[in-house]
């Protein structure tokens, strides 16, 4: 079984190679997105003999995320987008997650110690490569995950913390952007995702979808 704590990659590939530019300076930036709706037991009141005990209900979705990860390391994260970024030709330890705002300028903030990725033993795979040049052509890779929303030691204690597992679609296709480069990139979603989690102390079930879409090419300073 393989396991990955804290930000193994959110890239389910290895490696992806790139031609046509200095591509260990050359990122691809994707959204990473939160839906999630999320069960905690409510009040309980009584009304001569009835007793009623209530179910509450909330939505958590990405920019919640964002507003909890901006309390924990003192940043104002108002209209903040959250993204992965993967440094093309670099180990994958490379790739992290960032808090990204855009005003007065563009500034990132690094929170991939806030989060985790468990995979539950290998993935089945539906993909063709190159045998010549070992190169991958798209394909599809099915997998049973676990993501982690964590708090990092270094930083006070998130006011929410979940844990989710479920089937997640993990869609590569090849790029091919300015210059002339040439790479892979993913597009990966967990559409039934459950577990648990805690809000303020209070107990939740939560379930919904995580996604990271998109494939935008940006060429560090």
């Amino acid at each position: 079984m393989k396991t990955c704590f804290k930000l193994c990659s959110l890239t389910l590939l290895a490696v992806a190679s790139v031609a046509g530019v200095n591509a260990a300076e050359t990122n691809l930036v994707q959204s990473l997105n939160f839906k999630f709706t999320a069960w905690s037991q409510g009040s309980t009141t009584t009304n001569k003999n009835i007793v009623s005990v209530s179910a509450s209900k909330q939505t958590i979705v990405t920019k919640d995320v964002i507003g909890w990860l901006g309390t924990a390391t003192t940043n104002n994260f108002t209209n903040g987008q959250l993204l992965v970024i993967n440094q093309f030709d670099a180990p994958i330890s490379n790739n992290r997650i960032v808090v990204r705002t855009k005003m007065p300028a563009t500034n990132d903030v690094d929170v991939s110690g806030f989060f985790g990725r468990f995979a539950y033993g290998a993935t089945v795979n539906n993909y063709s490569y190159n045998n010549t040049n070992n190169s991958v052509n798209s394909g599809t890779y099915y997998g049973y995950w676990g993501f982690y929303l964590l708090s990092d030691t270094n930083y006070p204690l998130l006011p929410a913390t979940f844990q989710t597992s479920g089937m997640g679609i993990d869609s590569v296709n090849n790029l091919v952007g300015k210059n002339n480069m040439r790479g892979l990139y993913d597009q990966f979603s967990i559409a039934d995702a459950a577990g648990v989690g805690q809000l303020n102390g209070q107990p939740f079930i939560i379930f919904g979808s995580i996604t990271i879409t998109g494939k935008t090419l940006e060429v560090d300073p």
